[in-house]
């Protein structure tokens, strides 16, 4: 009789030992629930923003106004910014989906629009750089012929030409300030036609340039 009770105290024991080992599997296995996995968000555009950032390179890359070129490409940086990306980031896009037998055309023609994208922002980048360039090289030019003139000339006026700004009813200077604001003409011309120096009116140039910066 007593054999019996400890044999039976044994099994009941051996059976809360393999019920017990049982549920420290369950919680090994088993994932917690409640738990949420921490999302972490690519920077990116929105649709919306895509296309206006491509419409600002666009327009950088192919305006003829230098303001309007440099007004653009600024706006595309700042909108790139904003997103925590730089120009070349974000003219780069996303990395692209995994291809599959339903979704293999539009990854072309994702593509198509990164490579569009990318090869926009090096042009915009080579623009900028060489209008700055041409810039300055105007700039010097225009200078060292100015004080050329002020150095072979001083404030001396060639008698031709006092003739001819007397015969003009117009202010030689206002004169030569809208031809240049207004035309492409050679200041060699715009000279000639408005009775003034040659070196008068590069300084007017130099100093319309100064007062547009």
């Amino acid at each position: 009789m007593f054999l019996c009770k400890c044999v039976l105290k044994k099994i009941v024991a051996l059976e809360h030992f393999v019920n017990s080992m049982r549920f420290s599997y369950k919680a090994m296995v088993q994932p917690k629930t409640g738990s949420k996995k921490t999302k972490i968000e690519s920077n990116s555009f929105n649709e919306e923003e895509r296309i206006r950032f491509h419409n600002l390179l666009k327009l950088a890359s192919e305006s003829t106004f230098e303001g309007e070129r440099a007004a653009a490409l600024a706006a595309a940086k700042r909108l790139a910014k904003k997103n925590g990306m730089t120009l070349d980031e974000a003219a780069s896009g996303n990395p692209l989906p995994k291809s599959n037998e339903d979704n293999l055309d539009a990854n072309k023609g994702y593509v198509r629009e990164k490579r569009k994208a990318q090869d926009l922002a090096r042009h915009v980048h080579m623009m900028d750089n060489w209008v700055q360039s041409d810039k300055a090289r105007r700039d010097a030019a225009l200078a060292e012929a100015y004080e050329r003139g002020l150095d072979n000339h001083g404030k001396k006026r060639n008698n031709n030409q006092t003739a001819r700004r007397k015969a003009s009813k117009r202010n030689p200077k206002s004169h030569a300030t809208v031809l240049l604001k207004e035309t492409n003409m050679p200041i060699d011309e715009i000279a000639s036609l408005t009775g003034l120096d040659i070196y008068e009116v590069v300084g007017l140039k130099l100093k319309m340039r100064k007062s547009d910066e």
